[in-house]
């Protein structure tokens, strides 16, 4: 299990990913109205002092900053958590390196050890990339607290977020990483039936992006990546996660089957 996840996380390539995540998450900050802190200095219609100070403490402020940094990444985040897999489960599919482990663990574990490592490494790829933004902008930004700085960041259990802002962020980042590694899994089941690289990347994507569309609110990936909005609930978010989990299990155990009968896929 520790070789599997070690091929599949530690590349070059991964590291380039997480600097690319992390890179957009802060255009995402600055744009969502970070830059009104970082500019008030040299503005010239204010000139008052506690005006100054007040932007600052409020679009400079950290909360407001980490939630503004998400828009981009909860759009293309089926993407990022399918990079991992690229170079890893496809590519020995490819040649006999996948026969000589199934022969050598059987398939089901190494169905079970294949299918954590890169669940693993996708996840990890994005909460290390959020985890690195949380702590370079928490060194660059705002730290009030005091209610008219931070009132309005978040819409779901607000008087909670108030009473304990950063307890309120770490809940969401587990949130995220939970999330993140159930999808996963999920689009390993769906996209195991797949040879083409584009295809692995697109599909999961797209599917996203139709549960998005025909599922009630409470259901809808979009909403369960955003737990601070008021359309969040607990529930809705725990039957989704539930059913990217057994639908790609299940998918996951067909296709294996399927390949094992026919030595090949789509």
């Amino acid at each position: 299990m520790k070789s599997e996840l070690r091929r599949a996380l530690f590349k070059k390539s991964n590291i380039v990913l997480m600097i690319s995540v992390v890179s957009l998450m802060i255009i995402n900050a600055y744009y969502g109205g970070w830059r009104t802190a970082l500019k008030i200095d040299s503005a010239q219609d204010i000139r008052n002092i506690e005006d100054v100070i007040f932007y600052k403490k409020y679009h400079g402020n950290m909360y407001r900053v980490w939630k503004d940094s998400y828009y981009m990444i909860q759009t293309l985040a089926p993407v990022i958590l399918a990079a991992p897999y690229l170079n890893s489960y496809l590519s020995e599919k490819a040649n006999r390196f996948r026969f000589f482990c199934v022969s050598r663990k059987g398939n089901l574990k190494y169905i079970v050890q294949k299918g954590l490592a890169i669940a693993l490494s996708g996840t990890a790829v994005l909460a290390f990339s959020e985890m690195l933004f949380a702590v370079i902008t928490g060194l660059l930004t705002q730290h009030d607290i005091s209610i008219e700085f931070i009132q309005g960041i978040v819409s779901f259990k607000e008087d909670f977020f108030l009473d304990n802002p950063l307890l309120y962020f770490v809940l969401i980042y587990i949130s995220h990483v939970i999330y993140y590694f159930c999808f996963m899994i999920f689009s390993l089941g769906i996209t195991s039936f797949l040879n083409n690289k584009i295809a692995v990347i697109v599909v999961p994507f797209i599917i996203a992006a139709v549960l998005d569309t025909i599922l009630p609110t409470a259901l809808q990936p979009n909403v369960a990546m955003q737990p601070y909005r008021e359309g969040f609930r607990i529930g809705g978010y725990v039957v989704l996660i539930g059913i990217y989990v057994i639908a790609g299990s299940v998918l996951l155990m067909v296709s294996e089957k399927w390949y094992l009968k026919r030595g090949t896929f789509l």
